[in-house]
């Protein structure tokens, strides 16, 4: 795989960025099987603590309880394409939804989800979805948790959704919240001295809570609803828990994260769903989820 030197950013009409040159199909196949998940260029662990397993229980029942907002329906049959190590699969089968998933490796499943292994499609997601397309799949809902940020062709996967999608489903699309103004007024003020959320060839595109609405609206979608994550990159502006001048202060901000979601989470989802759309309107929060459907 190149070295992310080798790139360069391209700003889309819209707003978000994309790497040039595109990497061809056949070394992107070649990274995810050889190097992401086993060498942890994601967030994979083989164990977590009790603390992370509430904390993504959390962050899954909070993306439960918009989906059921958006829908007026709290359960149907759902795909996540990019399901990862199942997490969300597995608490949306518990809510009472009809399972699916699309993975490229079974690497993380059978660490941690092994059972859900039966309910997913493994190998590239366009020829996965393609394939679904032709067999007149219909599913109510469509989640993709941090996929867009790693394909070729985000645009080619959004549209290939409302195909899927029975009268009245929704997408909700969760990608991380980069070129965000938090993080500007990080690099204006010094703070930080690159823009450490590049990282080709492991994230090909880049959105945040103004654009990636933009690019779902021009496909066609009506937006239902936004929502942030907790927003770690606040940090960057103290010196103290500053992660990138000090990496060692990393875990410790994570920490501090998980502590905080569970504190807010106390006053029940509606409530820290609520902080979540805060956030979003403000263009903050590390990551963040756009919930649409088809006009």
């Amino acid at each position: 795989m190149a070295d992310p030197s080798d790139f360069q950013l391209v700003q889309h009409p819209d707003g978000w960025r994309y790497v040039s040159p595109t990497p061809s199909a056949e070394a992107l196949a070649a990274f995810y099987a050889r190097e992401y998940y086993q060498d942890s260029h994601g967030t994979y662990e083989q164990r977590y603590s009790d603390e992370e397993l509430a904390h993504r229980r959390l962050l899954a029942a909070e993306l439960i309880h918009a989906l059921g907002q958006a829908r007026g329906e709290p359960s149907g049959a759902l795909l996540e394409i990019g399901c990862g190590e199942g997490f969300f699969l597995r608490a949306a089968a518990d809510a009472g939804f009809e399972i699916q998933g699309l993975e490229f490796s079974d690497f993380g499943l059978r660490a941690q989800h092994p059972e859900l292994l039966a309910k997913v499609r493994f190998g590239d997601a366009f020829a996965a979805l393609d394939k679904l397309i032709a067999e007149r799949a219909q599913v109510d809902v469509c989640v993709m948790e941090h996929v867009l940020e790693h394909v070729a062709d985000p645009e080619g996967l959004l549209a290939r959704l409302p195909r899927l999608l029975k009268p009245g489903g929704v997408v909700a699309i969760t990608v991380p919240n980069d070129f965000s103004p938090v993080q500007a007024e990080a690099t204006a003020l010094g703070r930080i001295d690159r823009d450490f959320w590049v990282c080709p060839p492991q994230h090909l595109n880049y959105f945040n809570a103004e654009n990636l609405p933009r690019l779902l609206e021009r496909l066609g979608f009506e937006v239902l609803d936004g929502f942030s994550s907790f927003p770690i990159d606040w940090f960057l502006h103290h010196p103290g828990s500053n992660y990138i001048v000090d990496p060692t202060a990393g875990k410790p901000a994570h920490r501090a994260r998980m502590t905080l979601d569970m504190l807010l989470a106390k006053n029940g989802v509606v409530a820290f769903h609520g902080f979540g759309e805060a956030l979003f309107r403000c263009g903050a929060g590390r990551s963040i989820t756009v919930i649409g459907r088809p006009r």
